[in-house]
């Protein structure tokens, strides 16, 4: 039960952290969100690291080395590029919808890598919780409306796909890796840093005018962007392996990805927006997955 309710806090953080991402990505290119938010990533982690005294900084081998970068470009960097350019080509619900599908690839990378065991009723709320995620995020059918196109969903799945196989890896390392919770995402943290950067100076940054177009962004922005790492990314990740080390990857993630409709019963609680009566279904069926996984 610990495992789980780590679960739903590791959710409130992911909830947390696209509202601040949205709030400091204006005026931001989408490709300049990774590397600006990783400092926090880190610093959230060092912190962490230092507060909590953890051990576990050492793989316990090559493969675990490697498993920390596959984990890092997988699930922090491609993962996100391809959710971010399905957003442009897609909109925000339905790459949304389309993404929240990474709990099916999580559970079948667990049973087939991590050797699992789901059992049917797992598998069913599972399902009931991605189903209620799609509704929650699918706008109304508008007559006339224009045909989006199928690389927009593409990315999506693409993004899905990424998340769902980084997220196994994830309880690899701290529970065969020789590696801690916190070592584990320190590790990822410092990954990021040096891999959103790099690519970031190979690419756009490669050019003199964006390297002058990031130093005018306002410190106000960095600031906004970095915590928003340091909750999702350090506070976010940090509960989340905690959680793996206590619960199977295929259990957990359901749970986890329940981080959307914390975001819109704030939305509607707190800033006036309203949810159509699909949408509250989809709440309705995300609660009875969760509960359902809460009482296996």
């Amino acid at each position: 039960m610990l495992g789980l309710f780590l679960g739903l806090v590791t959710a409130c953080f992911w909830a947390i952290s696209p509202i601040l991402l949205k709030v400091g990505m204006r005026g931001v290119r989408r490709e300049d969100v990774n590397p600006m938010r990783s400092f926090g990533f880190l610093l959230g982690m060092t912190l962490i690291a230092l507060l909590t005294r953890s051990g576990g900084f050492v793989p316990n081998g090559a493969l675990a080395a490697v498993m920390v970068v596959l984990n890092v470009v997988l699930g922090n960097y491609l993962g996100d590029q391809l959710y971010f350019g399905a957003i442009k080509e897609l909109g925000v619900s339905r790459a949304v919808s389309v993404g929240s599908s990474y709990p099916l690839m999580v559970t079948l990378v667990s049973v087939l890598w991590l050797k699992e065991r789901p059992g049917v009723l797992h598998l069913m709320a599972t399902g009931l919780i991605v189903l209620g995620l799609v509704l929650l995020k699918m706008e109304p059918h508008r007559e006339g409306e224009r045909v989006y196109p199928i690389g927009g969903y593409i990315k999506a799945l693409g993004a899905a796909a990424c998340w769902g196989v980084s997220i196994p890896m994830t309880r690899w390392l701290v529970t065969a890796g020789g590696l801690s919770p916190v070592g584990a995402n320190w590790w990822r943290s410092l990954t990021l840093v040096v891999v959103a950067w790099g690519l970031w100076f190979r690419g756009p940054g490669s050019r003199p005018e964006r390297r002058r177009a990031l130093a005018r962004i306002p410190l106000k922005t960095w600031l906004i962007l970095n915590v928003a790492g340091a909750i999702g990314l350090a506070l976010g990740g940090y509960t989340f392996a905690v959680a793996l080390t206590m619960s199977p990857a295929s259990l957990i993630t359901p749970i986890t990805a329940s981080s959307p409709i914390i975001t819109a019963l704030v939305a509607v609680a707190f800033m006036g927006e309203r949810l159509a009566r699909h949408q509250w279904i989809g709440v309705g069926m995300v609660v009875l997955g969760s509960a359902i996984i809460g009482a296996l």
